[in-house]
């Protein structure tokens, strides 16, 4: 899983790059799709990587099973947070192995304050609430150990969301 870390963090910087140098052209896409690709696959050090770019979702899967998305734009495929279902997702990053993070924007104060009302009866233990200028901030765990982090940005009206499920 370290070598898919790493991986993460390359494409990241790769994609980085090639937004910064405005390749917007459906060729040169494809072309940076497939650098994309290849050098996480070198990284990974396994030519059975699969790297899958589709659109602005990039899946990288191991050769052991193993994956991990990110960018997306839906709700990612785990039964411990309840989705938030206002505002706009933005990016969505899930590991693989129920560790996420969520990214909303065009989120209403309203919305974000009644999600953490909600939030709360799921996670009830170790609670963590914090208001300041810029943001608030909501942080809880549950009996199963599963924790989740809500942090709403005020002056922008964006929201992250992460989660974090302890393996067994």
């Amino acid at each position: 899983m370290k070598k898919l870390s790493v991986a993460l963090l390359v494409i990241l910087l790769v994609c980085s790059l090639l937004t910064g140098c405005g390749v917007k052209e459906k060729i040169e896409q494809k072309a940076g799709e497939k650098i994309v690709e290849e050098v996480v696959e070198k990284v990974a050090g396994d030519e059975n990587t699969e790297v899958d770019i589709n659109g602005g979702k990039i899946t990288v899967k191991g050769k052991e099973g193993e994956s991990f998305s990110l960018g997306g734009t839906e709700w990612p495929d785990i039964d411990y947070i309840p989705e938030f279902k206002k505002g706009q997702i933005i990016s969505a990053a899930n590991d693989g192995e129920d560790s996420v993070m969520i990214i909303l924007e065009k989120v209403d104060r309203n919305d974000f304050e009644d999600y953490v009302e909600d939030i709360k009866n799921d996670f009830p233990e170790e609670i963590n609430e914090i208001q300041v200028e810029e943001y608030l901030l909501f942080e809880g765990k549950n009996v199963k150990g599963e924790m989740v982090a809500i942090q709403y940005y005020i002056n922008d009206n964006s929201l992250t969301i992460i989660g974090n499920r302890e393996s067994e």
